[in-house]
């Protein structure tokens, strides 16, 4: 077992040691009677806890604090760091954490405190009549310094705060009785609370108390210790070694004390336990355990070992126990006192003193330690074997061996610790070689290094949690190099699989990657196995397309479709296992059947043969369902099969021929040349074909002109002779019939007969039938579906205006004619 001691430390520790007795050496000699309230304050400041000094006013309390505090200095400034304070009911939280940061409060309504003027911002405090305080004053308190930091919404301060010295004039019997379930908590997470009764065991103690303090003989307080001090001997604390056996031990010793107080208080009803054994204390005290090892150390003999021994248990009395007076003064303390609450409070000192020591004297014995081969010199050979070997498995199957013996924390778990680093140091340098120069060795094999490299990183990780950024750099080396791999050398989709499926778990255990790199570098290898696949999936239709053929012809693209669904099926599940990849929807079977299934289609488009715009549009509906049954509505663009419907539409427009208007004008010419017509015009339709040849379904939350803007996207990427043939054959619809009504017009104005007009029906057809309005929205339509056009559709707008102006002035004025000639019959000279 390792045997380091005080003396065996740097010159920096002997320093901090020699200082730390000295100070506490000299408060021995001023503070009669103090000697356990002492022993606490020193293991409170080496255990990083806090005091609680209770008793009558008058017995040096402040005076204690004033003298330790005020005297552990900074080394760099040569002032104490101390926040002091007194309780009463007017404090609030702010006297305590810091007053409110108002510029933060008012710019964001958020509450922050200015910690660093608080008790966070000191490294001791020293807090008077502390049990003075509200209830949620207290609560504040002990949050503040249990968990030395304060939350502040999603912000979180921490706090220099290591020791509290407190104070408060009550007696804690009193306390706890009055409001047990509050307080007793608060004094729980309080490690070292003490009692200072008014009066001395011993006659002469108060005589030299009186002539130091009036009668010159007290010198003033000399000795100084610094924070670095401190610093230096706690962390020597930390190091010291708690065996197995003594926690064993505590435990026991706590089971004891815990069932005699128990009993204690059920057979005496003025007995009040004034500690809580919680899960808490038992943690703590193992913590103790270690500051008590050091401060035995420093103060009776440095040649000790740092690790806990079984005689260490008995100044735990000091923590687990409410401490004061020595036993022995006791007896004669109580035979004196004559004030029933004082009486009381050192009663109960002296029952938990007894029951204390009963449970400790009920201990077993420990057992001689048997001199065993020194396991350290076995850790050390098996290093230096591990750092030799030129696979780094032995280095990490040490480096997990020393890290069990050094989170035991058992004997030679310093050295183990010592060790442990100096392997880790190891690992790391070959962690980083390794990662460095991963490809560019004698072994070019991708997947021998990432396994390398992955073990590597998890035995880092494993073994501290320190080495976490070696770790995810190894990993996310690997990475790179499988991703090189996948798309610079080119897989099959089996392996690319897999690649990536390595990747993915190297990502989820932590790893350093640049997200956008790793994206470009999977997509370019997903890429590069699709363009490989092409020739295959391309080879394999096309073998199912000619035995399709053969057997059902290409009569029915429903039919022809439905032949093929096997070979389309392996062509989409080969194509979902790319786009789990990261792969782009329906890439593949675009590539392989887009430019194969496209003389198909074209070829069922221009078997539809109908004049009726109603039919051509369900023909057209019935071909695309067909596609969209076989999942290949994404695989032809949508312009072109849009086209083939619109080339459909503009060959059954021209097949029907244009039947010559009657050479009469009037209402039955004008039915008879409506009837050879088209009910709906083009442009309609090409808009009706292209909401159902789109693979996409309107959603409801698109507004209606976002609806029509991606209408026109669709039907302007048509060819532009396509677009001017329709365009074309609309206008000339529209120009046939306006053509017949203007000349039927002319015709009728020159007769100026208002009868006649009414007997023609002309404006039966132009406002009951609303036939002018009709071919203005007609037009209408042209321009909106073909915004191009709308130069050409100007001209026949203003033709219809015109003419809907004429006739209907020249009925206002045959109608106004009337009415005159009406009236002058009525109104006429009379004889």
């Amino acid at each position: 077992m390792m045997t380091a001691n005080l003396a065996m430390m740097s010159p920096e520790v002997e320093a901090a040691a020699g200082r730390f007795r000295g100070f506490f050496q000299e408060l021995a000699r001023t503070f009669v009677e103090r000697e356990d309230l002492l022993a606490q304050i020193a293991l409170a400041l080496l255990a990083r806890e806090h005091v609680l000094m209770t008793g009558p006013p008058g017995t040096a309390k402040s005076g204690v604090a004033a003298a330790v505090l005020g005297r552990i200095v900074d080394e760099r400034t040569g002032k104490p760091s101390v926040f002091a304070r007194q309780f009463t009911e007017s404090t609030v939280q702010t006297d305590l954490v810091g007053p409110i940061d108002f510029k933060t409060l008012m710019q964001s309504g958020r509450t922050e405190h200015f910690t660093d003027e608080g008790m966070l911002g000191a490294v001791h405090a020293f807090l008077d009549e502390v049990l003075d305080g509200r209830d949620m004053l207290l609560r504040t308190t002990l949050n503040v310094l249990q968990e030395r930091e304060l939350k502040q919404g999603t912000k979180t301060t921490a706090g220099q705060i290591e020791c509290a010295l407190m104070t408060t004039n009550r007696y804690l019997a009193e306390v706890l009785e009055g409001s047990r379930e509050t307080l007793l908590a608060f004094v729980d997470r309080i490690a070292f609370v003490s009692f200072i009764p008014k009066g001395f065991s011993d006659a002469e103690s108060l005589g030299r108390v009186v002539r130091s303090q009036i009668g010159g003989a007290r010198r003033p307080l000399t000795s100084l210790l610094t924070i670095q001090d401190l610093d230096v001997l706690q962390a020597i604390a930390d190091r010291v070694v708690v065996g197995d056996e003594l926690c064993g031990a505590l435990c026991t010793l706590l089971e004891h004390l815990d069932a005699d107080l128990a009993q204690a208080a059920k057979h005496d009803p003025t007995f009040l336990a004034t500690r809580y054994l919680s899960t808490r204390t038992a943690v703590r005290l193992g913590r103790i355990l270690r500051a008590i090892c050091v401060y035995d150390a420093i103060m009776n003999g440095a040649t000790r070992t740092l690790e806990a021994e079984h005689q260490d248990l008995a100044l735990l009395r000091l923590s687990v126990l409410l401490s004061g007076p020595s036993h022995g003064s006791l007896a004669r303390l109580i035979e004196r006192e004559s004030d029933p609450r004082e009486r009381r409070q050192l009663s109960i000192l002296r029952t938990e003193r007894e029951i204390f020591d009963r449970a400790l004297a009920r201990l077993p014995k420990p057992a001689a330690k048997k001199k065993e081969p020194r396991k350290e010199n076995k850790l050390e050979a098996k290093v230096e074997e591990a750092i030799a070997a030129p696979a780094p498995a032995p280095l990490l199957e040490t480096a997990a061996e020393l890290a069990k013996v050094s989170d035991a924390g058992g004997p030679g778990a310093q050295q183990a610790q010592a060790l442990l680093d100096t392997t880790l140091g190891h690992l790391a340098e070959r962690a980083l070689r390794a990662g460095a120069t991963a490809g560019a060795g004698p072994s070019n094999d991708a997947g021998a290094v990432v396994t390398e490299l992955s073990t590597l990183a998890d035995g880092l990780e494993q073994a501290s949690g320190a080495t976490r950024p070696v770790a995810r750099w190894l990993r996310g080396r690997a990475i790179r190099i499988l991703l090189d791999s996948a798309s610079l050398m080119g897989h099959s989709l089996d392996r690319l699989e897999v690649i990536l499926g390595t990747c993915e778990r190297l990502r989820a255990a932590g790893a350093d990657l640049d997200a956008d790199l790793a994206e470009r570098a999977t997509s370019l290898a997903v890429t590069r196995v699709e363009d490989d696949l092409v020739e295959s999936c391309d080879a394999g239709f096309r073998d199912a397309v000619a035995d399709s053929l053969k057997r059902v012809g290409d009569e029915d693209l429903g039919v022809l479709l439905k032949a093929l669904a096997p070979a389309l099926a392996q062509i989409d599940t080969i194509g979902a296992r790319l786009v789990a990849l990261g792969g782009k929807p329906d890439s593949l079977k675009t590539k392989v059947i887009g430019a194969r299934i496209e003389p198909l289609v074209k070829a069922a488009f221009a078997r539809v043969n109908t004049t009726d715009r109603a039919a051509l549009v369900e023909q057209v509906g019935q071909l695309v369902d067909a596609l969209h049954a076989s999942n290949l509505r994404a695989v032809l663009p949508k312009t072109t099969v849009l086209r083939f419907a619109v080339e459909a539409l503009v060959r059954s427009e021209q097949g029907k021929g244009t039947v010559p208007p009657s050479p009469v004008r009037d209402y039955d010419g004008y039915r008879a040349l409506r009837s050879s017509m088209q009910r709906v015009s083009l442009a309609f339709t090409t808009t009706e074909l292209a909401l159902r040849t789109s693979p996409e379904k309107p959603a409801l939350a698109h507004t209606p002109d976002a609806l029509v803007s991606s209408m026109s996207d669709v039907i302007a990427a048509l060819p532009e002779t396509l677009r001017q043939e329709v365009v074309t054959l609309d206008l000339a619809r529209i120009d046939r019939a306006v053509a017949f009504v203007e000349t039927w017009w002319s015709q009728l104005s020159a007769r100026s007969d208002l009868a006649a007009l009414e007997a023609s029906k002309f404006f039966v057809v132009t406002r009951e039938e609303g036939a002018l309005l009709r071919f203005t929205l007609e037009a209408r339509v042209i321009a909106d579906v073909f915004p191009e056009a709308a130069e050409r559709v100007g001209p026949m707008r203003a033709r219809i205006e015109a003419l809907e102006a004429a006739s209907s002035k020249a009925l206002v004025d045959l109608r106004r004619v009337r009415a005159d000639a009406a009236w002058g019959e009525i109104l006429g000279p009379r004889s």
